[in-house]
């Protein structure tokens, strides 16, 4: 059984709410564990342009957690986790 499924079947979550929380984890992770790493290597192997187009994705990876932080409170704020 996926966690989805169990999650939804123990009524701890709705799916939309898990799916927020699901992709939280996977930006901050890329954030903070690897895109530094794939910046040092693209700067290592002077390959700037490479280092840039990371630094960019990073950028708007920055913006997509805000997102979903700033939709995770508001739903926290109007008690509709569910």
């Amino acid at each position: 059984m996926t966690e989805t499924a169990t999650t939804k079947q123990s009524g701890l979550l709705e799916d939309s709410t898990f799916n927020i929380i699901s992709q939280l984890e996977k930006k901050a992770d890329f954030l903070y564990s690897s895109v530094e790493k794939y910046m040092r290597d693209a700067e290592k192997d002077n390959k700037p342009e490479l280092a840039k187009l990371w630094s960019t994705i990073k950028e708007d990876e920055q913006k997509h957690l805000q997102m979903l932080r700033e939709e995770l409170v508001r739903e926290a704020k109007q008690d509709i986790l569910k």
